[in-house]
């Protein structure tokens, strides 16, 4: 999987930077030089104008996504909370038949063994639906993530005019090298957080 996430990498890359070489083959002029160059931006070529956006400092400064996160932490500590103390439940129990000694049948331990099994496997049944639910919400929660920053981004576009804006990430990047003029994220944080805090529905 890691290597096909690396090729994957490698040709994004690539093509990336076909696409850069492409765009400014026309305008390096290389019969005319810099006057070429010059004369076809009078013209009236496009220019390609870019930037990026730093997901890691989003996560870091975006209230929707801070609050999101600390929603998540809290339903993981009561779910986590809810499971042990379940289990605690089930372990004294187990202690308090075993304090009968010499007194429990055969059949009782038997029964005592099946039900025990029984509420276990229900606890089990328990941790992998709250762990299900909170993944789906987690899932759902990324989709709205990735919405709220296209709205806005098409929004911050109309006046900015970027011909393309990369997202560039810790975990993903495939940018060999950013210059940080290009760097929009605290424009883009700080819209976001204002949109945010406008929104009926925070």
């Amino acid at each position: 999987m890691k290597n096909i996430q690396s090729t994957l990498n490698i040709i994004l890359a690539a093509a990336i930077a076909v696409l850069f070489f492409l765009q400014f083959k026309g305008s390096s002029g290389s019969a005319g030089g810099k006057s070429a160059s010059k004369a076809t931006d009078s013209a009236g070529a496009s220019v390609l104008k870019v930037a990026y956006v730093d997901l890691d400092s989003i996560q870091v400064k975006y209230t929707y996504y801070k609050e999101k996160t600390d929603e998540f932490a809290r339903k993981n500590e009561s779910a986590e909370r809810d499971v042990n103390n379940a289990l605690q439940k089930l372990e004294n129990e187990r202690v308090a038949f075993l304090q009968r000694g010499q007194s429990i049948t055969q059949s009782e331990a038997e029964r005592f063994q099946q039900e025990l099994q029984r509420k276990f496997q229900n606890i089990e049944g328990q941790k992998k639906n709250l762990e299900k639910s909170i993944q789906s919400e987690g899932a759902k929660t990324m989709e709205d993530l990735k919405k709220r920053i296209d709205q806005y981004l098409v929004e911050y576009n109309k006046k900015a005019k970027y011909s393309f804006i990369f997202s560039t990430s810790s975990a993903i990047d495939v940018l060999f090298y950013k210059d940080s003029a290009l760097n929009i994220t605290n424009e883009v944080v700080a819209g976001l957080n204002a949109a945010y805090n406008n929104s009926s529905t925070k």
